[in-house]
Protein backbone atom coordinates (compact mmCIF):
# COMPACT_ATOMS: atom_id res chain seq x y z
CA UNK A 1 0.00 0.00 0.00
CA UNK A 2 1.36 3.17 -0.96
CA UNK A 3 -0.04 6.97 -0.70
CA UNK A 4 0.10 9.53 -2.91
CA UNK A 5 -0.79 13.61 -2.87
CA UNK A 6 -3.05 15.40 -6.27
CA UNK A 7 -3.73 18.83 -6.70
CA UNK A 8 -7.55 20.45 -7.58
CA UNK A 9 -8.08 19.01 -10.82
CA UNK A 10 -5.46 16.17 -10.97
CA UNK A 11 -6.88 12.75 -12.70
CA UNK A 12 -6.42 9.82 -11.21
CA UNK A 13 -8.01 7.14 -13.50
CA UNK A 14 -10.22 7.99 -17.06
CA UNK A 15 -13.20 6.02 -18.16
CA UNK A 16 -11.87 3.47 -20.05
CA UNK A 17 -8.74 3.10 -18.45
CA UNK A 18 -7.70 -0.93 -16.76
CA UNK A 19 -9.30 -1.07 -13.19
CA UNK A 20 -5.71 -2.12 -11.71
CA UNK A 21 -5.56 -0.45 -8.14
CA UNK A 22 -8.43 0.84 -5.72
CA UNK A 23 -7.81 3.97 -4.03
CA UNK A 24 -9.16 5.07 -0.14
CA UNK A 25 -9.69 8.46 0.20
CA UNK A 26 -7.34 9.67 2.83
CA UNK A 27 -8.26 13.59 3.22
CA UNK A 28 -9.80 15.81 0.43
CA UNK A 29 -12.48 14.74 -2.17
CA UNK A 30 -12.62 13.20 -5.53
CA UNK A 31 -15.34 13.81 -8.23
CA UNK A 32 -16.56 11.33 -10.12
CA UNK A 33 -17.50 11.75 -13.87
CA UNK A 34 -18.90 10.18 -16.97
CA UNK A 35 -19.08 11.70 -20.20
CA UNK A 36 -22.09 12.14 -22.47
CA UNK A 37 -22.08 13.58 -25.83
CA UNK A 38 -18.63 14.84 -24.85
CA UNK A 39 -19.58 16.49 -22.05
CA UNK A 40 -18.51 16.02 -18.42
CA UNK A 41 -20.87 14.66 -15.82
CA UNK A 42 -20.78 14.76 -12.29
CA UNK A 43 -22.10 11.43 -10.84
CA UNK A 44 -20.89 12.39 -7.37
CA UNK A 45 -18.43 13.47 -4.76
CA UNK A 46 -16.28 11.08 -2.55
CA UNK A 47 -15.13 11.94 0.56
CA UNK A 48 -12.57 10.99 3.28
CA UNK A 49 -12.56 7.55 4.40
CA UNK A 50 -14.41 6.06 1.08
CA UNK A 51 -12.94 3.95 -1.54
CA UNK A 52 -12.87 4.64 -5.74
CA UNK A 53 -12.57 2.50 -8.51
CA UNK A 54 -13.20 -0.61 -6.31
CA UNK A 55 -16.14 -1.65 -8.83
CA UNK A 56 -13.76 -2.12 -11.58
CA UNK A 57 -11.75 -4.50 -9.57
CA UNK A 58 -14.24 -7.01 -8.13
CA UNK A 59 -16.35 -6.95 -11.78
CA UNK A 60 -12.31 -7.16 -13.40
CA UNK A 61 -13.40 -4.96 -15.84
CA UNK A 62 -12.31 -0.96 -17.22
CA UNK A 63 -13.12 2.01 -15.39
CA UNK A 64 -16.59 3.02 -15.50
CA UNK A 65 -16.03 6.71 -14.95
CA UNK A 66 -13.32 9.07 -14.42
CA UNK A 67 -12.16 10.18 -11.12
CA UNK A 68 -10.92 13.32 -11.04
CA UNK A 69 -9.64 15.41 -7.28
CA UNK A 70 -11.96 18.05 -6.35
CA UNK A 71 -9.62 19.67 -3.79
CA UNK A 72 -6.81 18.64 -2.94
CA UNK A 73 -6.36 14.82 -1.83
CA UNK A 74 -4.18 12.37 -0.10
CA UNK A 75 -5.41 8.85 -1.22
CA UNK A 76 -4.13 5.54 -0.34
CA UNK A 77 -3.34 3.13 -3.50
CA UNK A 78 -4.14 -0.31 -2.95
CA UNK A 79 -3.43 -3.27 -5.54
CA UNK A 80 -6.37 -5.71 -6.16
CA UNK A 81 -5.33 -8.42 -3.98
CA UNK A 82 -4.48 -5.86 -1.03
CA UNK A 83 -7.94 -4.35 -1.03
CA UNK A 84 -9.68 -7.98 -1.68
CA UNK A 85 -7.21 -9.24 1.45
CA UNK A 86 -8.44 -6.19 3.13
CA UNK A 87 -11.94 -6.67 2.55
CA UNK A 88 -12.03 -10.61 3.34
CA UNK A 89 -10.40 -9.84 7.16
CA UNK A 90 -12.44 -6.84 8.43
CA UNK A 91 -16.05 -7.35 8.65
CA UNK A 92 -16.61 -3.39 9.15
CA UNK A 93 -14.98 -3.03 5.16
CA UNK A 94 -16.85 -5.43 4.12
CA UNK A 95 -20.73 -4.35 4.86
CA UNK A 96 -19.52 -0.32 4.14
CA UNK A 97 -18.69 -2.10 0.76
CA UNK A 98 -22.12 -3.76 0.45
CA UNK A 99 -23.79 -0.94 1.85
CA UNK A 100 -22.64 1.59 -0.66
CA UNK A 101 -23.01 -0.66 -3.72
CA UNK A 102 -26.80 -1.59 -1.92
CA UNK A 103 -27.17 2.39 -2.06
CA UNK A 104 -25.74 2.74 -5.65
CA UNK A 105 -28.25 0.06 -6.79
CA UNK A 106 -31.20 1.57 -5.04
CA UNK A 107 -30.41 4.95 -6.64
CA UNK A 108 -30.19 3.25 -9.94
CA UNK A 109 -33.72 1.82 -9.21
CA UNK A 110 -35.05 5.09 -8.26
CA UNK A 111 -33.99 6.79 -11.07
CA UNK A 112 -35.45 4.12 -13.68
CA UNK A 113 -38.89 4.06 -11.41
CA UNK A 114 -38.54 8.10 -12.00
CA UNK A 115 -38.07 7.99 -15.44
CA UNK A 116 -41.06 5.44 -15.88
CA UNK A 117 -43.45 7.85 -14.04
CA UNK A 118 -42.53 10.85 -16.15
CA UNK A 119 -42.91 8.51 -19.63
CA UNK A 120 -45.78 6.85 -18.19
CA UNK A 121 -47.79 10.39 -17.11
CA UNK A 122 -47.08 11.65 -20.69
CA UNK A 123 -48.36 8.50 -22.51
CA UNK A 124 -51.40 8.99 -20.49
CA UNK A 125 -51.97 12.75 -21.45
CA UNK A 126 -50.22 12.43 -24.79
CA UNK A 127 -47.73 15.27 -23.78
CA UNK A 128 -44.40 12.82 -24.18
CA UNK A 129 -42.09 15.16 -25.59
CA UNK A 130 -38.41 15.78 -26.52
CA UNK A 131 -38.15 18.61 -24.14
CA UNK A 132 -40.43 17.08 -21.06
CA UNK A 133 -37.39 13.65 -21.74
CA UNK A 134 -34.29 15.96 -21.41
CA UNK A 135 -35.46 17.99 -18.64
CA UNK A 136 -35.99 14.05 -16.57
CA UNK A 137 -31.96 13.90 -17.82
CA UNK A 138 -30.90 17.01 -16.14
CA UNK A 139 -32.71 16.42 -12.77
CA UNK A 140 -31.48 13.31 -12.94
CA UNK A 141 -27.80 13.94 -13.80
CA UNK A 142 -27.45 17.32 -12.18
CA UNK A 143 -27.90 17.56 -8.38
CA UNK A 144 -26.12 15.40 -5.74
CA UNK A 145 -27.09 15.29 -2.10
CA UNK A 146 -24.13 14.79 0.63
CA UNK A 147 -23.03 14.55 3.95
CA UNK A 148 -20.56 16.80 5.06
CA UNK A 149 -19.86 17.07 8.44
CA UNK A 150 -18.15 13.42 9.56
CA UNK A 151 -20.65 12.98 12.20
CA UNK A 152 -23.73 12.51 9.18
CA UNK A 153 -21.28 10.80 6.86
CA UNK A 154 -21.46 7.75 9.31
CA UNK A 155 -25.26 7.83 8.47
CA UNK A 156 -24.72 8.14 4.64
CA UNK A 157 -20.93 8.18 3.24
CA UNK A 158 -22.14 7.93 -1.26
CA UNK A 159 -24.15 11.65 -2.53
CA UNK A 160 -27.44 10.33 -3.34
CA UNK A 161 -28.01 11.73 -6.93
CA UNK A 162 -31.75 13.50 -6.73
CA UNK A 163 -33.43 12.33 -9.78
CA UNK A 164 -36.76 12.39 -8.27
CA UNK A 165 -37.83 16.13 -7.44
CA UNK A 166 -39.06 17.54 -4.77
CA UNK A 167 -36.49 15.61 -2.73
CA UNK A 168 -37.49 15.56 1.67
CA UNK A 169 -35.00 14.71 4.17
CA UNK A 170 -36.16 14.07 7.55
CA UNK A 171 -36.34 12.74 11.05
CA UNK A 172 -36.59 8.74 11.61
CA UNK A 173 -39.86 7.66 12.93
CA UNK A 174 -39.35 6.80 17.10
CA UNK A 175 -41.96 5.00 19.23
CA UNK A 176 -45.16 7.27 20.03
CA UNK A 177 -44.74 9.53 16.93
CA UNK A 178 -47.86 9.35 14.11
CA UNK A 179 -47.24 9.31 10.29
CA UNK A 180 -45.13 12.77 9.08
CA UNK A 181 -47.50 14.92 6.96
CA UNK A 182 -45.05 13.97 3.69
CA UNK A 183 -43.06 10.57 3.52
CA UNK A 184 -39.12 11.41 3.49
CA UNK A 185 -37.07 10.61 0.53
CA UNK A 186 -34.14 10.35 3.38
CA UNK A 187 -34.56 9.37 6.61
CA UNK A 188 -32.10 10.01 9.02
CA UNK A 189 -31.24 8.95 12.70
CA UNK A 190 -31.44 11.64 15.49
CA UNK A 191 -31.52 11.52 19.56
CA UNK A 192 -33.45 13.91 21.83
CA UNK A 193 -33.29 16.59 22.13
CA UNK A 194 -34.15 16.33 18.31
CA UNK A 195 -32.41 19.08 15.58
CA UNK A 196 -34.43 17.02 13.16
CA UNK A 197 -37.91 17.23 12.24
CA UNK A 198 -39.79 14.41 10.77
CA UNK A 199 -40.18 16.88 7.36
CA UNK A 200 -37.49 18.94 7.97
CA UNK A 201 -36.43 20.36 3.93
CA UNK A 202 -36.87 19.54 0.87
CA UNK A 203 -34.91 20.00 -2.44
CA UNK A 204 -37.07 21.04 -5.43
CA UNK A 205 -36.72 22.61 -8.90
CA UNK A 206 -39.00 25.21 -10.32
CA UNK A 207 -38.69 27.53 -13.57
CA UNK A 208 -35.11 25.46 -14.28
CA UNK A 209 -34.06 26.74 -10.96
CA UNK A 210 -32.75 24.38 -7.44
CA UNK A 211 -34.20 25.46 -4.37
CA UNK A 212 -34.07 24.26 -0.60
CA UNK A 213 -37.61 24.72 1.22
CA UNK A 214 -38.06 24.61 4.63
CA UNK A 215 -41.26 22.69 5.82
CA UNK A 216 -42.34 24.22 8.56
CA UNK A 217 -39.11 22.53 10.76
CA UNK A 218 -39.22 23.53 14.21
CA UNK A 219 -35.30 24.67 14.63
CA UNK A 220 -35.25 26.06 10.67
CA UNK A 221 -32.65 25.50 8.04
CA UNK A 222 -29.64 27.42 6.90
CA UNK A 223 -29.40 27.41 3.34
CA UNK A 224 -24.97 29.10 2.55
CA UNK A 225 -25.37 30.84 5.21
CA UNK A 226 -29.08 32.30 4.92
CA UNK A 227 -31.62 31.09 7.51
CA UNK A 228 -34.87 29.99 6.71
CA UNK A 229 -38.17 28.55 8.01
CA UNK A 230 -41.10 29.75 10.31
CA UNK A 231 -38.75 32.13 12.59
CA UNK A 232 -37.14 33.57 9.50
CA UNK A 233 -38.31 35.93 7.00
CA UNK A 234 -38.97 33.74 4.26
CA UNK A 235 -39.25 29.46 3.65
CA UNK A 236 -37.14 28.35 1.21
CA UNK A 237 -33.91 29.89 -0.89
CA UNK A 238 -31.86 29.29 -4.05
CA UNK A 239 -29.40 26.97 -4.84
CA UNK A 240 -26.38 28.22 -7.07
CA UNK A 241 -24.09 26.33 -9.59
CA UNK A 242 -21.16 24.20 -7.98
CA UNK A 243 -21.15 23.13 -4.15
CA UNK A 244 -23.82 24.26 -1.61
CA UNK A 245 -24.15 23.92 2.53
CA UNK A 246 -27.75 22.91 4.03
CA UNK A 247 -27.52 23.11 7.88
CA UNK A 248 -30.88 21.72 9.19
CA UNK A 249 -31.49 22.08 13.16
CA UNK A 250 -29.34 25.62 13.45
CA UNK A 251 -25.93 27.05 13.29
CA UNK A 252 -23.87 24.20 15.58
CA UNK A 253 -26.03 21.15 14.70
CA UNK A 254 -24.48 17.65 12.84
CA UNK A 255 -27.36 17.75 10.33
CA UNK A 256 -25.09 19.20 7.70
CA UNK A 257 -25.30 18.41 3.91
CA UNK A 258 -23.81 19.50 0.79
CA UNK A 259 -26.00 19.89 -2.46
CA UNK A 260 -23.52 19.80 -5.73
CA UNK A 261 -25.39 21.04 -8.49
CA UNK A 262 -23.67 20.44 -11.82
Amino acid sequence: MTCTHLAAGQVLFREGDTADSVFRVVSGSVDILRELDGDPILLGTVGAGQFIGEMGVVENRPRNATARAASDVEVEILTPTEFLDQIARSPRAARELIQRLSQRLREADDRIVHDERRSGSGRAHGTCKDADSQTAVESVNNAYLAAKSPWLQRQFRTPLGLGGLPFIVGRGHVAGEGLPPLQPDLKLDDTVPFRLSRNHFMIEKRDGNYYVRDLCSTLGTIVNGEPIGDHFRGDDAPLRAGENEVIAGGVDSPFVFSVFIA
